[in-house]
């Protein structure tokens, strides 16, 4: 019977060149490179439910405003099928009808219609990237910003860097964690505390919550040495 612990068996499953940056990290040690490797497993899931939860907090408080904007100019229907040609519906070039951010959107729509699923608001923004938000915060779409900045009501000052810069870096955590990558060689504490933070600049209240329900702040006292 195989040895579900020995070196030889994470190896032949999870690859050699994948192992080797825990064996380095490890001084060599296989057993130590085994702890670490599980320990990235179980870190990286917890950051997982703790990025989901900030996301659909930061899409639904980006649409709440996008939405109130979207009324306030008079304008029917919803935002985000961007009928007013704002986010780069019908702007592309060459072989792409529409630019970014818009294509992200047209992505979403795509997938909404391959699941046969109601092509409604809700549908297509449950299925836009995260990507597309911190679009929507970035210099890119500065005109915006005047409007979303109610989006985040309790950060100090309205520094639109300050949220780009936030959600980029979860961003980039989130997509090393998507593709199981390892992430023990990040300041994981100070991704944790971005987080939170981010989550607070929407609500204190909501930044709490995600720090009380999370298992990241007890797996990061448990990382092996």
């Amino acid at each position: 019977m195989t040895n579900l612990q020995s070196w030889e068996f994470y190896e032949f499953h999870f690859g050699a060149a994948r192992l080797k940056h825990y064996l380095t990290e490890c001084g060599g040690d296989q057993d130590q490179a085994k702890l670490l490797y599980e320990w990235n497993s179980d870190v990286s899931a917890a950051f997982w439910e703790s990025l989901g939860h900030l996301e659909v907090g930061l899409r639904n408080a980006i649409d709440r405003q996008m939405s109130a904007r979207h009324i306030a100019k008079g304008r029917i229907g919803h935002w985000i099928f961007d009928e007013a040609r704002e986010l780069g519906r019908d702007a592309g070039s060459g072989a792409r009808r529409h630019a970014y951010p818009y294509a992200d959107i047209d992505t979403a729509i795509s997938r909404v219609r391959k699941n046969r699923m109601p092509l409604d608001s809700g549908q297509v923004i449950s299925e836009i990237s995260f990507g597309f938000w911190h679009q929507m915060v970035s210099k890119g779409q500065m005109f915006l910003w005047p409007d979303l900045v109610a989006a985040f009501p309790y950060m100090k000052g309205r520094n639109q860097a300050l949220v780009s810069t936030k959600v980029g870096a979860l961003r980039e955590l989130r997509n090393r964690i998507g593709h199981h990558h390892r992430i023990w060689a990040s300041d994981l504490e100070k991704k944790f505390d971005v987080l939170v933070a981010l989550a607070g600049h929407i609500d204190p209240n909501f930044g709490h919550w995600i720090k009380s329900e999370s298992q990241v702040p007890q797996l990061l006292k448990k990382r092996p040495q």
